[in-house]
């Protein structure tokens, strides 16, 4: 009985438009996490060991500083990586698509998450009003409210956002090793990196560490990513080029 050749998948050239557009991404989110990690010297992340009054002393003073350290930029780059995601998911779909959807899902709760565990535009208005009030005891209102806001940002919502976007880029970059049209590079990297922000939960600087060097992984694995997608995006519009004069 002869032996069957199983061929590798490849990707859909339908969602070129798709795949260019999450290149262009990726390259948005490399550059922004590599700016959100020079302003971190500048501007130290204040969040759970930071006290509310200081918080609203600084949104006052220096708003843009203030927000900066607040991870405004988390906030920006995470709906940017609706559409990354959303192309790494339409090129992956043929290798498995149901573990392919896994992923996506994952990333995509975790996109709401990051809203969630950031409400800066809630801190930045019950800063203005507890700067206006005269009251001590309206003021201690605003700061009660205050410190039940600062607590997420480093609460549930914030570890499992954390969780869902490195097992959803595990997930993809083990499916990217099973294709020819990711580079090995682009899959290892990813893969390394996914296991190196896991153990971000361990206490003290520990965690951190293990965080910050995933975030610095991210901007090279970013950049990888982009220069894939687009050579997909250019093959693709090649094939349906073919396929319409054939046709």
């Amino acid at each position: 009985m002869p032996s069957q050749i199983i061929e590798p998948a490849t990707f859909d050239p339908r969602y070129k438009t798709l795949y260019r557009l999450g290149g262009i991404a990726s390259i948005v989110i490399a550059f922004s996490i590599a700016l959100a990690i020079a302003a971190f010297f500048i501007w130290p992340y204040k969040g759970s060991n930071t006290s509310i009054e200081a918080i609203f002393t600084l949104l006052q003073t220096d708003r843009l500083g203030g927000l900066i350290s607040l991870d405004i930029s988390m906030l920006l780059i995470a709906p940017i990586n609706i559409l990354m995601f959303l192309a790494i998911y339409a090129a992956l779909r043929r290798v498995d698509e149901s573990i392919a959807l896994i992923a996506l899902v994952l990333a995509l709760i975790a996109v709401v998450l990051v809203i969630v565990c950031r409400p800066l535009v809630e801190l930045t208005v019950l800063s203005d009003h507890y700067a206006a009030a005269t009251d001590p005891t309206e003021k201690l209102r605003y700061l009660a409210a205050g410190e039940i806001l600062r607590t997420s940002l480093d609460g549930t919502a914030w570890m499992m956002q954390t969780v869902f976007f490195l097992l959803a880029g595990l997930i993809n970059c083990l499916l990217m090793l099973r294709t020819t049209f990711f580079s090995k590079a682009t899959a290892w990297l990813g893969i390394v990196i996914s296991v190196i922000g896991l153990p971000f939960f361990l206490p003290g600087a520990i965690g951190l560490l293990f965080l910050f060097l995933n975030t610095i992984g991210s901007v090279p694995w970013c950049l990888l990513l982009a220069r894939d997608l687009l050579r997909m995006a250019g093959e693709g519009q090649t094939a349906l080029g073919y396929s319409r004069r054939e046709a």
